[in-house]
């Protein structure tokens, strides 16, 4: 009777082994596969990439709706703080930071072994940081966008990279729908009749600037963006405006990425001289998987929706939201979300944690 338990251990010891070593085998076989990126590169990239480096916020989101969210071994900080991420990757809370204030730490891309990096355009015209992923021999992918044709440009690469083109096509195409859904609903609205509306992008006076894809959101939703209408230029990955110049503009309305910015607006006595504020016309926008309204935002369709129902609400009485964004998440993240977690969606609050016991 031992004897024959012995022979059943060795037996499945056997085949764990060999499991284990066909998922390794998988991993560093050392099959490649071509691609082209964001940025024209045409690039070679592991053909089945098993630990990615997310050093741009934005690429781990579009892991998390291709379902290769196990696969990300390095991520911002704002990335783990994110609640629904959390829920479908419980772990990545605890995943390496190899990015920080625009700058990549070889030492840590190393220690995570990382096979595949995942950049913005800021840091692939950066030769130092460049530099540093060609001295690991690390292969790097641009994903990357300012457009909503970007935007789908992105989610293509990102399918490609990860041999979900089907899924990243269904993504792309429930996008335009919605889109096409508001434009149809606000079609009769001139331009002239247009609120103006100042979005706060995170603090108070980040904003938009031209050739940002929070104007074309805004846009899209019959929303004149103010400080892109006043020429406000793009200044890199942040643009900064005054409370002078907002004073100047005085638009009829203010949208915020962050619930305590809102608060802030309505609240403090600097700001209680704008028409806007006096009305209590200030507004968080809603935050799910990334803020809906975000320059980084890979949910830019239903910031669309967002945006156009609150501006429009007589248009979009018959939508039931709370069906609709819990559909959708349901759908494209594999989230089954409960009233409560759709509510807070909705109303931009709670919808990131820390990362850290510290924190």
């Amino acid at each position: 009777m031992k004897k024959k338990i012995v022979s059943i251990v060795i037996v499945l010891v056997v085949l764990f082994t060999a499991a284990a070593c066909d998922s390794d085998t998988e991993a560093s076989s050392g099959k490649t596969k071509t691609i082209t990126d964001c940025a024209g590169r045409t690039v070679e990239i592991p053909e089945n990439p098993q630990k990615v480096a997310c050093l741009y916020a934005s690429t781990a989101h579009m892991m998390a709706m291709l379902d290769e969210g196990d696969k990300i071994v390095g991520a911002p900080n704002g990335v783990k703080s994110d609640v629904l991420m959390q829920m479908k990757y419980p772990e990545i809370a605890e995943t390496a930071t190899p990015y920080q204030e625009g700058s990549i730490n070889a030492e840590e891309l190393l220690r995570i072994e990382a096979d595949l990096a995942l950049i913005r355009y800021s840091t692939a015209a950066n030769k130092g940081e460049v530099e540093k992923l060609e001295k690991l021999k690390i292969p790097y992918a641009v994903v990357d966008y300012t457009t909503m044709e970007e935007l789908e440009k992105s989610i293509e690469v990102m399918g490609s990279i990860f041999g979900k083109e089907k899924q990243a096509q269904q993504y792309i195409q429930f996008s335009k729908d919605t889109i096409d859904m508001v434009k149809e609903r606000l079609g009769d609205i001139p331009k002239e009749k247009w609120p103006s509306a100042y979005h706060s992008v995170n603090e108070a006076i980040r904003t938009d600037g031209e050739g940002d894809i929070c104007g074309e959101i805004l846009n899209l939703a019959a929303v004149k963006d103010i400080s892109i209408e006043k020429g406000v230029k793009m200044g890199g990955d942040k643009t900064y405006t005054t409370l002078e110049e907002i004073y100047s503009w005085d638009p009829d309305a203010f949208i915020a990425n962050e619930a305590s910015v809102t608060d802030y607006i309505l609240s403090d006595s600097k700001w209680k001289g704008l028409t806007a504020v006096r009305k209590g016309k200030a507004y968080t926008l809603p935050v799910g998987a990334t803020r809906w309204c975000h320059p980084g935002s890979m949910e830019a369709h239903m910031g669309v929706l967002a945006a156009a129902r609150l501006f429009y609400p007589e248009k979009f009485r018959d939508l039931d939201m709370e069906a609709y964004t819990a559909d959708y998440y349901e759908t494209y993240f594999d989230l089954d979300l409960d009233d409560r977690t759709v509510a807070r969606i909705l109303s931009g609050e709670g919808m990131r944690m820390s990362n850290s016991p510290n924190n």
